[in-house]
C-alpha cells in the first residue's frame, strides 16, 4: 500500500499541482529505491552513495536555482516538500541533500563570483560533485558568535586557521564552503567570511564511505587564498594556495 502522509491542517489542499508531483516523486524515490537500502547501510554505518546519481537525476540538489546552471528552478515550497520526503525515509538522506542544496549551492550562487557558480554549482546539481558546510567548532558548536576559525588578509590573500568538527559530508567532500571571522570594519565589528575551499578528501566516491549518517570531522582548515573580490575563496589541492571572489 502506497504511503500516505496524514494531513492534519488540510495543506494538501494548498498546494499546487506541480508541487504535489514533486513531492510524490520523492515520496516514491524514498519508498522504492531508498528504504530497501536503509537498514543495511545503517548496521554497517555507511552511507548509500549509490543513492547520489539517482538524487541529482531527480533535480533534488539546489532545486530552487537557475536552470542555467543544471537546477530545477523550484519553488520553495517543493524545496520543503522533497526534504520533508527525504527526512521521513532517513535524517542523514535529507541531510546530504539539504547541506548539498542550501548550505552549499545557496551560498555559492548568492556570494560567488560567475566563475565559480558554473565551475561548481553544474557539478553539485549533477552529483559529480559533493560539498559540505563548515560551521560547527569543538569550543562553541554551531554559534557564529564564538566561533574561532579565522579569514586574515596577507597582502591579496587570505589565510583561513581554525578547526572544524562535526561536519556532515566533511570526508567525502570536494568543495567546502567555510566559516571564518574576518578582520574587523571601520565600525569595529568582526565580520565573517563564508570561504568556498577545495576539499583534499575530493573524490572519495566508493560505497563505504561514512558520508552523512553520522557527520564526520574535518581536520584543522588553513588555506592561502588570492583575492579579487571581497572574500569567497576556492583552494586548489596542493599547494594550499586558492584563487578568491565573491562576498563576506
Amino acid at each position: 500500500m502506497a504511503y500516505e502522509a496524514p494531513d492534519y491542517y488540510a495543506i494538501e489542499e494548498l498546494l499546487s499541482s506541480e508541487e504535489r508531483m514533486v513531492r510524490d516523486t520523492a515520496r516514491r524515490f524514498v519508498e522504492d529505491e531508498y528504504l530497501p537500502l536503509v537498514t543495511e547501510a545503517f548496521r554497517e554505518g555507511r552511507f548509500p552513495m549509490q543513492v547520489v546519481p539517482r538524487l541529482a537525476e531527480l533535480g533534488f540538489f539546489g532545486s530552487t536555482l537557475p536552470e542555467e546552471y543544471g537546477c530545477a528552478n523550484l519553488g520553495h515550497v517543493a524545496y520543503g516538500l522533497i526534504n520533508q520526503e527525504l527526512e521521513r525515509g532517513d535524517s542523514g538522506l535529507r541531510s546530504f541533500a539539504s547541506v548539498q542544496s542550501g548550505l552549499v549551492m545557496y551560498p555559492i550562487f548568492t556570494f560567488g563570483s560567475e566563475d565559480q557558480r558554473r565551475e561548481w554549482l553544474p557539478q553539485l546539481a549533477s552529483g559529480r560533485a559533493i560539498g559540505c558546510f563548515g560551521l560547527t567548532e569543538p569550543d562553541f558548536g554551531s554559534n557564529p558568535g564564538g566561533m574561532r576559525t579565522t579569514a586574515r588578509r596577507e597582502g591579496d590573500e587570505y589565510v583561513l586557521d581554525g578547526t572544524k568538527r562535526w561536519i556532515t559530508n566533511g570526508d567525502i567532500a570536494d568543495v567546502a564552503v567555510i566559516w571564518a571571522k574576518a578582520s574587523r570594519s571601520r565600525t569595529g565589528c568582526r565580520r565573517r567570511a563564508r570561504c568556498a575551499v577545495r576539499s583534499p578528501a575530493s573524490r572519495r566516491r566508493a560505497t563505504g564511505s561514512r558520508g552523512a549518517r553520522s557527520a564526520p570531522r574535518a581536520p584543522a582548515t588553513t588555506a592561502r587564498s588570492s583575492m579579487r573580490g571581497n572574500g569567497s575563496c576556492s583552494r586548489n589541492r596542493s599547494p594550499p594556495t586558492s584563487s578568491c571572489s565573491g562576498s563576506s
